[in-house]
């Protein structure tokens, strides 16, 4: 990791330039863990894993006006590894262009995971030629599905004035497990349209939401 911040309150990382091969293992620009009051902004971070890591056991953390690129985007976890108890809340994205990175607007939680991520927005971002764009992944790393194991509870997940392109088929990805553990998801006004003008389609397993305003491409499983 380039920057950690760990245990800590009232940090503000400011007009930061990260640089690191895209193809660089475990290099995330800034991770954060156990902290609250946590302020990153105006910063251009590229690297290897992701920009931003927002882990367990932090809260009222704020993500403005970073470009991030290469990397796997902004992300929160990964949470409940090895049945821990994650909690994580009052988390804000926003003012992010992602430029040529695997993943967005990601959260990521580990089957058998305890405790909760809540209170989390995804506002104004924009994806230029982005593989992954919007994604919740509860089945981390381990891509067996085993029903009933049990998961993070991800509740009250906002996204708002997403725009631009991504580059393979699926642009929103909510993949959840089976225990009613994404609940109020809440998708207004998104339009992520292909690159190459091919079509732009959306996954969404067990989440429960509503979209409003336009939403391209739609997402079936939300009212």
């Amino acid at each position: 990791m380039h920057i950690a911040v760990s245990q800590s309150s009232k940090v503000h990382l400011t007009q930061l330039t990260i640089t690191a091969p895209g193809d660089s293992p475990n290099t995330d620009g800034v991770h954060i863990s156990q902290s609250e009051n946590v302020h990153v902004s105006r910063s251009t971070i590229g690297t290897g894993d992701d920009c931003v890591s927002i882990s367990s056991r932090s809260r009222f953390v704020t993500v403005d006006g970073i470009v991030c690129g290469p990397g796997h985007g902004v992300s929160v976890g990964s949470l409940g590894r090895n049945g821990a108890t994650a909690s994580v809340e009052y988390i804000d994205v926003k003012n992010v262009h992602f430029i040529n990175t695997t993943n967005g607007a990601r959260i990521k939680t580990w089957q058998g995971g305890k405790g909760y991520a809540k209170s989390i927005s995804f506002t104004d971002i924009k994806f230029t030629n982005v593989d992954h764009p919007v994604v919740i992944n509860q089945f981390y790393v381990d891509h067996h599905h085993v029903p009933n194991m049990g998961a993070v509870a991800l509740s009250n997940i906002t996204y708002k004035n997403l725009r631009g392109t991504w580059k393979h088929k699926t642009a929103v990805d909510f993949n959840c497990g089976e225990s009613g553990s994404c609940t109020n998801i809440h998708v207004n006004s998104v339009a992520i349209t292909a690159a190459d003008g091919g079509r732009t389609v959306s996954r969404c397993q067990n989440a429960q939401g509503d979209t409003s305003g336009y939403v391209y491409p739609k997402i079936p499983c939300l009212k």
